[in-house]
């Protein structure tokens, strides 16, 4: 209960500090740093609650300028990558991988174009791209196709996920897989939206049947990971962001030592 009342404190201040007009913090920063404080302050707690219940809510609670939701709707999807990009690159920079989150059209259409991409897909549908450290240059390898529900339209990065892996490039799916309902329609569990390997969402099959990404890494401790061989060989792996559980470095380092043979 500290540690809650600890993170709520502090993402608090954080969030109403928006509403003063002196501050130019950007949202997505503040929500970033919101992201962060929570997952590093309460270790044990499921990822994906942590976005939904605490930093979503708060700052539906503490942004009074304008709509808060509208507010977070594009800021919050940043700020995930963000996180994503700060969290694990320490680890990636140990094993000469830079991972990068793509916020501006600028850069975005610079991954696409080093990926030989460009004018294929559409411009907006990669999130952070993949770079390995080869002979002092850095190399795109893949990307990661980030998130927070899949609710916002995992479909739409289908066609650019298959372009990837068809030219050999790594492309990963990883997602809160943040999705519950209110009373009187839900008891606010939640429960994600990927289902089960032996009754799967259409959303799951994405992966475990038609292999449009090469994996999916969901930190929703609630989302059941793939159990058995699938159809496609793809797999969903579910884990907290913690070391000994998530074996997403390990995952993007061992691809990278394949497309390095390559190459």
């Amino acid at each position: 209960m500290e540690d809650y009342l600890l993170v709520e404190k502090f993402i608090s201040a954080l969030f109403q500090s928006l509403n003063n007009p002196k501050i130019k913090t950007k949202h997505r920063d503040a929500i970033f740093q919101a992201i962060k404080f929570a997952i590093i302050n309460l270790p044990q707690a499921n990822p994906s609650d942590v976005y939904q219940h605490i930093v979503y809510r708060l700052y539906l609670r503490e942004y009074k300028i304008s709509d808060p939701e509208q507010s977070w709707r594009r800021a919050g999807g940043e700020a995930l990558e963000l996180f994503i990009q700060n969290y694990y690159q320490p680890e990636f920079e140990k094993k000469g991988i830079k991972i990068e989150a793509l916020l501006s059209k600028l850069n975005k259409k610079k991954a696409l174009t080093d990926m030989g991409l460009e004018g294929e897909i559409g411009g907006s549908k990669l999130d952070l791209a993949l770079y390995g450290n080869l002979n002092d240059k850095w190399v795109i390898f893949g990307g990661v196709h980030s998130k927070a529900s899949l609710a916002e339209r995992v479909s739409d990065d289908v066609p650019t996920s298959v372009a990837m892996m068809k030219k050999g490039l790594i492309s990963i799916l990883y997602t809160f897989d943040s999705k519950s309902f209110p009373p009187p329609h839900g008891n606010l569990l939640n429960k994600g939206e990927l289902g089960s390997f032996a009754n799967p969402s259409d959303k799951r099959k994405y992966i475990e049947d038609h292999g449009s990404f090469d994996g999916c890494f969901s930190y929703n401790t609630r989302t059941q990971p793939s159990i058995n061989a699938t159809k496609s060989g793809k797999m969903i792996y579910v884990s907290k962001l913690d070391k000994t559980s998530d074996h997403f470095v390990e995952f993007v380092s061992d691809s990278w030592e394949k497309y390095k043979k390559k190459y």
